[in-house]
């Protein structure tokens, strides 16, 4: 017999029941009790069925689930509910069928029947790892601490999962090694042997990180370009699971401080139904499924303003992420048809082509200025050397303006050039005969 049954409620008094969820079999059973080692006893919930039924407003519930969640707080793969005896039967196949094929609706009202997580902050506040089981003596060597990440509000962030927002400057001793001072991203993880273990991500140096194969996907050029640009990928790629092996769909994306690569499942993330008050349309989830970029209108935001914003799915924020200005920029000018211009002068008078930048597209070609335009691949060194006056091995010593589209000094030129250098080097001595 259960140690917590309850005794049968007093006629017309009707009292609750609780139910559990196993996400992992999709199945919902109504409570019976605990044994004496704390197990849960569970039973089909069938109307009339023996349940352990509590008082809506008494003690009992709340010690009972908070013993519930003490118990089974490392276990996500359960969720604890209470609704009325008489409507446990409609409720279960409620709960089931919403946990199967999710709707607005129905996460409506599954979510007024969830029982919350108390006596838990860490767990109320949706928290991945324990404070608790966190080394913090060692963090603080390198000059880490708690309150360090909750001045910066980065502490809710870490302990659920994600990388830091913002850079922290370590230094000192860690593991018998001495760290140089480096900014570096904090994130957690957990070790096998169940330790909460800190990762510091370095900002990635390697010009050639995106040219070579991750994890068994080689990127395009578009690709490069868009991970540069607007820090994601674009479009799903298939890598292989470094865990298994297998092949997996994924959403890749670029930290835009430390340039490191992470990915993340795109067949279990789940577009959320609306974005600040507005909701998601079927063409735009399947944009946003797909890694594009996608421009949504009138969202309302906090200060009680409506603004536009590009938002895109982000493998580093683990889920949709408002694009920065830059990125913007970046995504317009390789979404947009280039202006293209031609007989633009630079610093010597030289015309030269390109096309216009982002913040200019759209001038008349009469008033659009050199300052405007970024040189075509043929005109680059020209406008390199002619109006920023650098120079590279082969025109270093070119005196005269580089014509449209020459990158290297002329055959005439580079005559000239050498019988000038010739002109200016020093006879040799023949010293004096005896």
């Amino acid at each position: 017999m259960s140690e917590n049954r309850m005794t049968p409620p007093v006629e017309g008094q009707e009292k609750d029941v609780l139910l559990v969820l196993d996400k992992q079999q999709g199945k919902v059973s109504a409570v019976k009790g605990f044994d004496k080692e704390g197990n849960l006893q569970t039973v089909p919930p069938i109307q009339g069925g023996e349940f352990m039924q509590v008082d809506k407003n008494g003690d009992i519930i709340s010690n009972l689930v908070a013993n519930f969640y003490r118990k089974f707080q490392d276990t996500e793969g359960l969720a604890l509910f209470r609704c009325k005896a008489s409507e446990v039967e409609q409720n279960a196949k409620a709960i089931e069928d919403n946990h199967r094929n999710p709707t607005p609706e129905g996460d409506r009202q599954t979510e007024a029947l969830r029982v919350p997580k108390p006596d838990n902050p860490e767990s109320k506040q949706g928290y991945r790892f324990d404070p608790a089981k966190i080394d913090w003596e060692s963090l603080k060597k390198v000059g880490i601490t708690a309150e360090t990440l909750k001045n910066t509000k980065d502490f809710d962030r870490v302990m659920r999962g994600y990388k830091s927002r913002n850079t922290y400057t370590v230094s000192g001793s860690i593991g018998g090694f001495y760290l140089k001072p480096t900014d570096v991203k904090l994130s957690f993880y957990q070790a096998k042997d169940g330790t909460v273990v800190p990762k510091l991500h370095g900002v990635q140096q390697d010009e050639k990180l995106l040219q070579r194969p991750y994890n068994g996907h080689e990127f395009s050029k578009p690709e490069q370009t868009a991970l540069q640009g607007t820090g994601n990928l674009g479009n799903i790629a298939q890598i292989k699971d470094p865990k298994n092996g297998e092949q997996i769909p994924v959403f890749i994306s670029r930290d835009r401080y430390t340039h490191e690569l992470e990915y993340m499942r795109a067949d279990k993330w789940k577009c959320p139904d609306t974005v600040c008050g507005v909701k998601v349309s079927p063409e735009q989830k399947a944009a946003f499924e797909a890694g594009k970029a996608v421009k949504m209108e009138n969202l309302q935001f906090k200060d009680g303003t409506k603004r536009s914003a590009y938002l895109q799915v982000s493998a580093v924020e683990r889920g949709l992420e408002f694009l920065p200005r830059a990125a913007v920029q970046a995504l317009q000018q390789g979404q947009q048809p280039t202006q293209q211009v031609a007989g633009i002068k630079d610093g010597q008078g030289v015309e030269f082509n390109g096309h216009v930048q982002p913040g200019a597209q759209g001038k008349s070609p009469d008033k659009v200025q050199a300052k405007d335009v970024t040189p075509a691949s043929e005109s680059r060194t020209q406008v390199a050397v002619n109006t920023e006056g650098k120079t590279n091995e082969a025109t270093k010593q070119t005196k005269e303006p580089l014509k449209q589209g020459q990158d290297k000094p002329t055959a005439k030129q580079k005559e000239k050039l050498d019988k000038t250098q010739k002109a200016d080097k020093p006879k040799k001595s023949k010293g004096m005969k005896m």
